[in-house]
This record gives structure tokens, sequence and C-alpha cells, in this order.
């Protein structure tokens, strides 16, 4: 465990705790190059959280790009063959967040399960995205939701064309417009009740399975609520509190399947993890193999430093010219024996907020 004598920020602690927790599960650091061909994002834009690629041309003339996402390369590198690889990662993407013009270096941890993916993996990956929100912060909020639960019913009765237009105003609980929207597509009474029940649906996931177990009108439908709801069992195995059932979180049907989810913690406005079961991604790189990840994106805990405890330091030692360098040294040695942090400087920075000031001026 880390040294608690050890001033780690936010952003350290949790990168600590994290790969300390993904490493007690088996899953072994996987390293990836900073660069891959662009073609590897072209034909995989629409799986990327950005479409935009910082790109270059390398010395042989071939477009690289700096990667926007770990998972493809991953993926692209990943050997096939029996039994699962668990894999972790540590690396820094390369893409436009948060509205912002230009591109940014984010760092991101995450992991990734590849190959025969059964119940127990699928809910280890999930527990392991609990406790990666709880290693930064006991309020957070893990948002689930099933890809063929929602698929299944839109796909059976909703012409193809207008799939994508659905799954956006779901995605964005816009429940008025999905009431507009279904009733112009003409769809039957059942399967626009069950849509709009979903579109608003948002409580924990141990009551709402009661909720939607009257909605299931098909065997696919069925099966993913049978997912769901030993999801549900085995995360109170886990001791996993705080878990959710929301179908608005949708991602891609031409990469994701089943089980996907998001992670939240409070005093970070933006989504701080994403992952979910992705075998359709896999399938479309001709790898006959089951995968599931996440993601957390560590960039955003920069948000958490305005919301911490409000000191930047704890101990600041003030002195000036006739203060001798021994009285320096012994008050700040002082200091970081007792485990604080502190600095000295010769005048009060106000720019500093410390939690006690030292005050050595005037001292011989």
């Amino acid at each position: 465990m880390q040294n608690k004598n050890v001033k780690l920020s936010k952003f350290e602690s949790a990168l600590f705790d994290m790969r300390m927790l993904f490493e007690q599960y088996g899953y072994s650091q996987y390293k990836v190059s900073k660069f891959e061909s662009y073609d590897l994002y072209a034909k995989n834009k629409a799986f990327l959280v950005s479409d935009n690629v910082l790109t270059f041309t390398d010395t042989t003339g071939h477009l690289m790009a700096l990667k926007p996402d770990v998972t493809l390369s991953i993926v692209k590198n990943t050997v096939g063959g029996n039994g699962l690889q668990k894999l972790y990662y540590s690396e820094n993407v390369y893409r436009t967040r948060g509205g912002s013009q230009g591109f940014k270096e984010i760092m991101q941890t995450g992991l990734e399960c590849i190959g025969e993916v059964d119940l127990y993996s699928t809910a280890e990956v999930l527990m392991l995205a609990a406790k990666s929100l709880k290693a930064v912060s006991e309020d957070y909020i893990l948002d689930i939701s099933h890809m063929g639960f929602i698929s299944s019913l839109i796909s059976e009765n909703i012409p193809s064309e207008h799939t994508k237009e659905l799954l956006e105003l779901i995605s964005q609980k816009n429940v008025a417009q999905v009431e507009m929207f279904l009733t112009e597509t003409g769809v039957d009474a059942d399967i626009k009740n069950a849509l709009l029940t979903l579109t608003s649906l948002y409580m924990p996931l141990a009551d709402a399975l009661e909720k939607i177990k009257p909605l299931i009108l098909n065997d696919a439908m069925g099966e993913a609520y049978d997912e769901l709801k030993t999801l549900n069992s085995l995360m109170e195995r886990y001791n996993i509190k705080s878990l959710y059932l929301d179908f608005s979180v949708i991602n891609d049907m031409r990469y994701y399947n089943g089980i996907i989810f998001s992670g939240y913690i409070k005093g970070i406005s933006d989504k701080v993890l994403s992952g979910g079961r992705y075998d359709n991604l896999l399938k479309r790189m001709k790898k006959d193999a089951g995968a599931i990840g996440f993601a957390f994106y560590l960039d955003t805990l920069e948000q958490l430093v305005n919301t911490s405890s409000g000191f930047g330091i704890d101990t600041l030692i003030v002195y000036d010219e006739n203060v001798a360098p021994e009285v320096v040294v012994s008050a700040m040695e002082m200091a970081v024996s007792e485990g604080k942090t502190a600095k000295a400087v010769k005048k009060i920075d106000t720019d500093i907020k410390a939690k006690e000031i030292v005050d050595l001026r005037g001292e011989q």
C-alpha cells in the first residue's frame, strides 16, 4: 500500500489505486505505441469518442495517427485463441474533448477482457469499474444499460432507416420527442409503451428489474433481462451499491452488444468512465472472440481540485535574510517528519493556501 506520509495528487492517488486493483484481480499491464496507422481509426470512426484524429506522414510516406483510443490498438494487436486475456493500461491519448477546438493529451487508464467472456468476467469488469470510481470518491454512480434489451425491441419493430434517430432521442431522454416519433412511425401501442418506459426509466438496478420485467416482448429481451438480474445478484455479493439502470446509456450497435455503462463522480460535470461489451467490434476486425472493458478519463479529476480541502499545502514557512539557514532547515524537517507538506518562502505568497503559517522572521 502507499505511504500515507507521501502527499499524492488526486490524479496520482487514483492511478496508483486503480493499478493495484487491476493487478490484484490478475490483469497484466499492456503498453501500446503512441501512434498507429490512420487507416485503423478511419475505418472505425464511429467507435471513437471523438472523430477528430491528429495525423502525420512518417518517413516512408504512410499516413499515421497519434492514438485517440487505446481499445482499438489493443484489439488490433491481440492474438486470438482460447481462454481469456485480462489486460490493463495507463496511456495518453490525443483528441479533442469537451467542446475544445484544439487537441489535448489526455491520460486514461482502463482494462480490457478479451476472449471467452462469460457472466463472471462481465461481473468482474463491472465491479472493477465501480471500485475504480470508489478509489476517487465514495460519492459515485455507475449507470448501466443493456444493448440487447433495447436493440432487440427496436430492430424488430422500427424500420432500420429510423433506428439511429430513435436511439439519439432515447439517449437524450427526450420523452416527448420519442412519443412524437413513435406516433408518426405508427408503432404498435405495446411497443410504444415499452419504449417510452425505457426512455424515462432511471432507478437502482434492483428496483428497475421489477419495472422492466413486464416489458419483455421477445426471447432476446428475456435473455438480456436474465443477464441483468444475475449481474445485480453478483454486484450485491461484491457489495456494490450505486448501480442504476439507465437505457439512455447507448452506444453504436455496430460495435457494442450486451452490457454498457458510464461512471460519474460528484463534483465532476463530465462522464469520468465509459465501458461495455464490444463483441461486434472484434467481428468487424475479423476476430472470433468476445470483449468487454472500460476507460477511466483521468483528466476529468482536475475538476475536483477546487472541491477538495481548499488548501494547497499544509505548512508555509516564512523567513528573511536575518534568519539563519539552519533555522529554516529545522523548521522544514520538523514539518516533513510530521507527514505534512511544507514550503519555505521569503515572503507570504497570497496565491498559496496553507493550513498554517510558521513565521521565522526575527529569529536568529
